[in-house]
């Protein structure tokens, strides 16, 4: 899978510079080979991580702080290493919204989903017709934005808070966010959110998904 998200980074085209922050967390797969030679050929592009200790498995904060040190510049998005963007214009739409739209802090897109077994791909996620938020509710449901379609503005987070956070998910950082301003909901499909039996998200139990949930809302 890591192939196809680095070629969703690289295809990337901008009128301004943009990083793409890679972690290795002491993975045995053979993805730390892969990220070497897509940043010995994208050396303006691709900046890599390597750990020799796993950080995400501590869930202490570590993994955050680590990302935050090598953020550097005035916009954030995310994408994990199974999803993958297809719009080579995603960044660069999102980026124009935030810089003409003050009042936003962050923004995300539709994206489509794939069911790596099935070979299969659903419809467009539906977003419910949101287009701004000024509330939480929309942290409910199918309406929670995908991790891989989000951007924000760096500025808008506070780091000490995020990093201190024991909770690992999305939907923190969706609240910390949107304290300081609103979101918004593109309808263009830019990317597609991958779902296989190994995934930390769609491969988790029901039971685990419910806890995980529980858990941020009441961090």
């Amino acid at each position: 899978f890591l192939r196809q998200c680095l070629d969703g980074f690289v295809m990337q085209q901008t009128n301004f510079r943009f990083e793409a922050i890679v972690h290795d967390d002491a993975s045995t797969d053979g993805s730390a080979a892969i990220i070497r030679e897509y940043a010995a050929k994208y050396p303006d592009i691709i900046k890599p991580i390597y750990e020799t200790e796993n950080q995400y498995s501590k869930r202490d904060g570590s993994l955050r702080r680590i990302m935050n040190a090598h953020m550097h510049g005035k916009y954030v998005a995310y994408c994990e290493g199974d999803d993958y963007w297809t719009d080579p214009l995603k960044l660069q739409k999102q980026v124009d919204f935030l810089e003409s739209h003050p009042e936003y802090v962050m923004c995300w897109h539709q994206c489509r989903f794939y069911y790596q077994e099935e070979d299969k791909f659903t419809i467009d996620y539906p977003m419910n017709g949101i287009d701004s938020i000024t509330s939480l509710d929309f942290l409910n449901g199918l309406s929670m934005p995908q991790t891989l379609t989000l951007l924000y503005k760096r500025e808008a987070l506070d780091l000490k808070a995020h990093e201190k956070s024991k909770f690992v998910g999305d939907i923190v950082l969706y609240y910390m966010l949107l304290m300081h301003g609103k979101g918004h909901c593109m309808g263009e499909v830019m990317g597609v959110y991958r779902i296989h039996g190994n995934g930390a998200w769609s491969g988790a139990n029901p039971e685990k998904k419910f806890l995980w949930e529980l858990k941020a809302r009441m961090s």
